[in-house]
């Protein structure tokens, strides 16, 4: 996968918090089910015992919340750490990645998606290409809508296999799929090259231009996240 992308998505990923903990999410956000019902949200997926209704509900009140946080400029300050931890990239940046990240993760959970982070707390290989393909949508690139498509035909093949948990394994190894993604992520490392240029004005005036920045991206997150939440349920296994 193209490593301009891949470096700065597992940048991201270093921020404490960035990484979502699929059972931990289900069981936060659905609280309020039957044990039986929680217990096919983890091991299947929440579409199979859960109203699309209620998902399209949730769904949105999560893009609210985090479209009011990754405008705000205490987001930053207020991440454990810091961003000491990814000081290459620029700090308006990594805010928006931050939360571009976290809302991914969650949405595809939400719609059924396997989990994306190891039992050591790593993004997976798969993780990486679920990731990039909703990341990709989220920026418009066009090729992002065909390659989920191909990994949720993928996932709803082994579905009856395997739980949710396990069935993305090796989707990489998949050519159809392999193939779409290294257009995506080499799209994505393009476009992330040139914010991070554009971002100078952020070391020198930063107080000034996170005002900026949080006014552009209060403007573009909703509409991003948005994007991404069409397109999975489009796409539901």
């Amino acid at each position: 996968m193209n490593s301009t992308w891949l470096s700065f998505l597992n940048g991201i990923l270093k921020m404490p918090g960035a990484k979502i903990n699929r059972e931990k999410f289900l069981r936060e956000t659905l609280k309020g089910i039957s044990a039986n019902d929680m217990a096919t949200c983890i091991s299947e997926s929440p579409v199979k015992v859960i109203p699309v209704s209620k998902l399209e509900s949730i769904a949105d009140s999560l893009i609210s919340s985090h479209t009011t946080k990754v405008t705000t400029l205490s987001a930053i300050s207020g991440i454990p750490g810091g961003l000491a931890i990814i000081a290459t990239i620029p700090a308006d940046l990594a805010n928006y990645y931050y939360h571009v990240v976290a809302i991914g993760q969650k949405l595809g959970y939400l719609y059924g998606f396997p989990d994306m982070i190891d039992t050591h707390g790593n993004l997976t290989k798969d993780g990486e290409i679920m990731l990039t393909a909703f990341i990709g949508i989220m920026n418009k690139v066009t090729m992002a809508n065909e390659l989920i498509k191909k990994i949720a035909v993928e996932i709803s093949k082994r579905i009856s296999e395997e739980t949710a948990t396990k069935v993305a394994q090796n989707i990489l190894s998949k050519q159809i799929v392999s193939q779409s993604v290294e257009v995506v992520a080499r799209k994505l490392g393009t476009q992330v090259t040139a914010k991070t240029a554009s971002r100078g004005l952020s070391k020198a005036i930063p107080f000034v231009s996170g005002i900026i920045c949080g006014v552009l991206t209060y403007s573009t997150f909703r509409p991003q996240a948005n994007r991404l939440h069409e397109a999975l349920k489009k796409n539901i296994s």
